[in-house]
């Protein structure tokens, strides 16, 4: 009996090695995301933050420069939301593409393992036929030594 070989064998190591990459840049890339959602949280708390300011400020005594300050503070903060969003959006999308790429590594590893399962089947197939053959030609030599059809 002969062992079972691939012929794609090295296509599908490959493959894996496109899966665990495609894998590892995902992580990446989802961490990078994670990042980008925390200092949006962040900013998010902040403005909060000065918003209360502002409302304490006019319940109590106005202070003009006070409130300049803090509306302009106010509005840098907004700007910096605004280009975090933005951010973080883009990370998102920057996660969902690497996400496909990681789907379409695995999907064309499977399919190698598919087509290496069925090719391992139809080896196992073809050595039972044989087998088998051999096995009957033993039967029949040794039914033909012992005088074939004696009657």
């Amino acid at each position: 009996m002969s062992s079972f070989s691939f012929r794609l064998q090295r296509l599908l190591g490959f493959r894996h090695i496109q899966e665990e990459e495609a894998k590892r840049e995902l992580g990446i890339r989802r961490l990078a995301m994670e990042k980008e959602a925390t200092r949006l949280s962040n900013l998010r708390r902040e403005e909060e933050e000065v918003l209360r300011q502002w409302r304490r400020q006019l319940d109590q005594e106005i202070e003009l420069p006070r409130l300049q300050l803090t509306q302009e503070y106010s509005r840098v903060l907004e700007n910096r939301l605004l280009s975090q969003s933005e951010q973080h959006r883009k990370s998102e999308d920057r996660v969902n593409e690497q996400r496909e790429v990681a789907r379409q590594c695995w999907r064309k590893k499977r399919m190698l393992e598919v087509l290496k399962d069925k090719a391992r089947l139809e080896h196992l197939q073809l050595e039972q036929v044989a087998e088998q053959n051999l096995i009957d030609e033993l039967v029949m030599n040794s039914y033909f030594r012992k005088g074939g059809d004696e009657k």
